[in-house]
């Protein structure tokens, strides 16, 4: 799990520096489906604790990589965050 958040951070700076141009450019140098750094890419922007708490091994015990990616549409206020994926309010 944390390989694939510290991903979409990697990611997406590159994104934003410039060191790639597009989504596929980075699917296709990591050798992945497109979609696949669509569904990572939302990861970027995780709430600070969550994060944290990932690092630490200290979320919950349902939340998986697999689960991430799956997510869907991340909310941006990281409250809602939070109660998503499981977090104590």
């Amino acid at each position: 799990m944390i390989s694939i958040v510290a991903r979409a951070r990697i990611w997406w700076e590159q994104l934003c520096k410039g060191d790639v141009a597009t989504i596929n450019e980075i699917a296709s140098r990591e050798e992945i489906d497109a979609s696949d750094v669509t569904r990572c890419l939302p990861l970027a922007f995780l709430a600070p604790d969550i994060v944290e708490a990932i690092l630490n091994g200290d979320q919950p015990v349902d939340l998986t990589a697999e689960c991430l990616k799956r997510i869907g549409q991340l909310p941006a206020d990281w409250a809602e965050q939070r109660h998503l994926l499981g977090f104590a309010a």
